[in-house]
């Protein structure tokens, strides 16, 4: 996304939440009453596929659903606060909070995004008084280990634009309040419009736990190694027209979910329509063609993941212009309107959009669906945006024939809003977005769009101390959605003398705001303001930004000196920093998006901070090698239980969500401050895995060797041996590790004692399993979409370890309603949960396995229908 100068220089949609690669998770089994191969060790989801499935799956939830979740979890608000807003009971929102979670959690796992008791699903059934700001901060550590970047201004989104908080808050769930978090490292990969808590969450180193002793994991990398290259793949295929013959000379560009475009190393196709080149591997997703007079063509999103990546046909449509109109509410035409493309959908599995349209007005689940294209090539050389001329009218050509268009119209005086339009000559109808998300209206490819007029917001950024301009200040519009979506790409760039002019932004419209950023690289604290109703507070809308001091930080291991590369958290209790009045409307500083500057190198990384006291903590994620907590001592007078409180911005702060915190006092006129964080890899436990005779036992898979609230651990790899090292553990601190062995059923479990001397053996034994039938209120075996999760549960209050169960796992329904789970430990406790295409069931009675059993559950009753 780029960033360009003007008042009007609006950057249109490609962070969009819709953008967002199908679930390609791993194969189901075969539908049916029989025995199925254990799921141990299940396919790893990637962080970016967490992210991608997250925001669809928010995306789905009912507006009485999601709307409770934003506003008690995202905005902060009491249950009393937000169910007056909301203007309904205490016992309703609590309900509607229940059902949120549940079937969000519910939806994810459904798809095969499996977070764990520990993490969004134990969220998801912790009782909350005061809904606390972190719904989701488990995610970004689940996701930790292969992202990158989350969508747009995360920090800054208001309960009416689900999608950017809910990412900002997937980097907090399970009491991680994060207080400020920077990425160690530049995210030069990222967007613009990344936040840098979400920079740095995502793109975390993430070597994958193994079996085996964890002690001898190999330092990080010397930062003055140079970086290695990375490996490429051979990509290859050929461009065809709708007649089906090569389309010599088709522009060839490469595209990401989240990266912008480029032209590909062979920017065109040859003579017959071929091309072949190589790329990074994994940089790209997939492949995009254009030619003059054709519509647009594109691989789906994981086209370049199979190894070798296999020959691509990409097939241009004919064109189909859309020519429409834009009016004022009287009918009369608007001159100087922008029109272009935000999103764009073709048939997931059709030539046509024939099917897609018998279903939309009415569709029900298991419908036929569209794929969108991600990462929209919005830049120059594809689909161009227009602007309305005298008569109002517009045309935009290469969206193809057979799609479904989202276009994005606005102007100074003329309210922003999204219109789908479907590229056939169709009568408008109402009926299923994109992505199921309710109703919505669909025009044909000759539509006639109304626009509703709005006064003119304009404004001036301006310095705090010296009332200079500050040119190339970023202006984000938040807090608008449509059909439930988050209406995105509403920001403009401050020009030479700081001055801008928002799109138009409708009156009356509740929390909505803007985040305004100092330019890229400077040391201004963001800030959130609400955008006034009156007309004359609209035509000077301005905003002043207040400069930090930069801190360099260093993070090292304690042990070895060796610089570690982690995310950086900063706070200030308010009682004991009055600098915090000095920014007013701070936006992102406490909750999570402190301003980055330059990464200087591996060691050392810049924070910006304010003058006086503070802390500033380190998080390493996707290792789980280093203790946390450390350094809580220096802050008891605000610890209440594990966490912290009194920090500006009213979070609390969960001790063990860092590594280390160390105090801070920054005198009010350093030009720059320097701070050395120090991880400590605390003691081991040895473990020892035998059979009923006593025998080692090798091959094994594993969890709970590593501090699992760092590392996105899930079953390790089979190890070759049968001794095993837990680390990261405090003296005589407990953990719950677990063992299976799936060629031979086994299964195991055992606490570990923190600097014990002798290894305790884990005794395996076959493992335990679970069967059941799923039926409906009529007693007939339950069928359609529905889908089912199971995981461990602590219940032996005597025993203080957690119980750290591997994530969530998922079976399926046979045909006559039927399942069976297997690969349970035994002894340990386990419930089951039901997700259907809209909502969940609550947990069934919770069972412990039994070795060598089968523990029946009986009839299940569930119905597609919510109750």
């Amino acid at each position: 996304m780029e960033r360009v100068g003007g008042e009007l220089a609006l950057r249109n949609g490609p962070q969009s939440r819709l953008e967002r690669p199908p679930h390609r998770g791993p194969p189901r089994p075969a539908r049916g009453g029989g025995r199925r191969a254990p799921a141990h060790p299940p396919v790893r989801a990637s962080g970016r596929e967490v992210l991608d499935a997250l925001d669809e799956e928010l995306d789905r939830l009912p507006a009485r659903y999601r709307e409770p979740l934003v506003l008690c979890h995202l905005e902060g608000l009491t249950r009393d606060e937000a169910a007056a807003r909301l203007g309904v009971s205490l016992a309703t929102l609590k309900s509607q909070l229940d059902r949120g979670r549940k079937s969000l959690a519910g939806a994810l796992t459904r798809r095969g995004v499996a977070l764990g008791t520990g993490l969004l699903l134990g969220a998801i059934t912790a009782p909350a008084g005061a809904c606390p700001p972190h719904l989701l901060a488990a995610i970004g550590r689940t996701a930790a280990g292969s992202v990158s970047s989350a969508v747009g201004k995360l920090a800054r989104v208001a309960a009416t634009a689900p999608l950017e908080r809910i990412k900002l808050a997937a980097v907090s769930v399970l009491g991680l309040a994060v207080v400020g978090l920077v990425l160690a490292g530049s995210g030069a990969d990222l967007p613009s419009c990344a936040s840098e808590p979400f920079r740095a969450a995502l793109t975390a180193p993430h070597p994958d736990p193994k079996g085996g002793a964890p002690a001898v994991t190999k330092e990080p990398t010397d930062p003055s190694e140079p970086a290695k290259k990375s490996p490429t793949i051979e990509v290859r295929g050929v461009v065809l027209g709708p007649d089906h013959k090569p389309v010599p000379g088709a522009k060839l560009f490469l595209g990401h979910h989240w990266k912008s475009l480029g032209l590909a190393p062979q920017a065109a196709a040859d003579a017959e329509g071929a091309f072949a080149f190589t790329v990074a591997e994994d940089e790209y997703t997939h492949v995009i063609a254009t030619a003059p007079g054709l519509g647009i063509a594109w691989t789906d999103w994981d086209a370049l993941r199979a190894r070798p990546v296999p020959a691509l046909t990409l097939h241009l449509t004919a064109d189909e212009p859309i020519r429409g109109k834009v009016v004022n509410l009287e009918g009369k035409p608007i001159a100087g309107v922008s029109v272009s493309v935000i999103r764009l959908y073709r048939p997931e599995k059709e030539k046509t959009l024939d099917a897609w349209l018998k279903t939309a007005p009415d569709a029900k689940p298991g419908s036929p669906d569209l794929t969108p294209l991600y990462r929209w090539p919005n830049d120059s050389g594809r689909v161009a945006p227009a602007t309305t001329d005298r008569d109002g009218t517009f045309e935009i050509r290469g969206v193809g024939r057979d799609r479904v268009a989202v276009l994005h119209v606005f102007g100074p005086t003329t309210a922003v809003h999204q219109w789908n339009v479907v590229t056939r000559k169709i009568e408008k109808f109402i009926g299923r977005g994109p992505i199921n998300l309710g109703d919505d209206t669909f025009h044909g490819s000759e539509p006639i769009l109304v626009g509703a007029p709005v006064p003119v917001t304009t404004g001036r950024v301006t310095d705090t101390e010296t009332g200079k301009p500050i040119p190339g200040s970023v202006v984000t519009v938040e807090g608008l959605s449509q059909q439930q979506m988050t209406m995105t790409g509403l920001t403009v760039v401050a020009d030479k003398d700081g001055r801008f002019t928002l799109p138009g932004v409708p009156v009356g419209t509740p929390l909505l705001a803007v985040g305004v950023e100092g330019p890229s690289g400077a040391p201004y604290h963001p800030v959130r303001l609400n955008v006034p109703d009156d007309t004359a507070a609209r035509a000077a809308f301005d905003v002043k930004l207040t400069r930090g001091i930069p801190v360099i930080v260093r993070v090292v291991d304690k042990a070895t000196g060796q610089p570690v590369e982690a995310q950086l958290r900063y706070g200030v209790f308010t009682d004991e920093n009055p600098n915090v009045k000095r920014v007013p409307n701070l936006s992102g500083f406490f909750n999570g998006a402190p301003v980055p500057l330059e990464p200087r190198n591996r060691a050392e990384y810049r924070l910006l901070v304010m003058p006086g006291k503070g802390l500033v903590g380190a998080t390493v994620y996707g290792k789980g090698l280093y203790l946390s907590g450390v350094g809580a001592e220096a802050f008891a007078k605000y610890r209440k239980g594990d966490e912290l409180n009194g920090l500006a911005g009213g979070f609390r702060f969960p001790v063990f969500s860092a590594n280390t915190l160390v105090p801070i006092d920054v005198p009010a006129d350093a030009k720059e401050f320097r701070v050395t964080l120090e991880l400590e890899r605390g003691v081991t436990a040895p473990v020892r895995v035998v059979g009923a005779d006593g025998k080692p036992v090798s091959g094994t898979v594993s969890r709970g060797l590593f501090n699992s609230m760092f590392a996105n651990e899930d079953w390790s790899e089979p190890a070759p041996g049968a001794t095993f090292t837990a680390v990261a553990l405090r003296p005589g601190q407990t953990r719950r590790v677990l063992f299976l062995h799936t060629e031979r059923k086994l299964a195991g479990s055992a606490v570990v004692l923190g600097g014990a001397k002798e290894p305790i053996e884990v005794r395996m034994e076959p493992w335990g399993e679970m069967s059941g039938r799923v039926i409906g209120a009529a007693g007939a075996p339950a069928a359609g979409p529905i889908s089912m999760q199971w995981d461990a549960v602590s219940e032996d209050k005597a025993d203080p370890s957690p119980v750290r169960p591997p994530r969530t796992q998922m079976a399926q329904l046979g045909a006559d309603g039927r399942f069976r789970i297997d690969g349970l430990v035994p002894g340990l406790t386990y419930q089951l949960a039901l997700q259907g295409p809209t909502f969940s069931c609550d947990s069934v009675a919770k069972k412990v396995a039994k070795s060598g059993k089968t523990v029946d559950l009986g009839d299940i009753v569930f119905s597609l229908e919510e109750p």
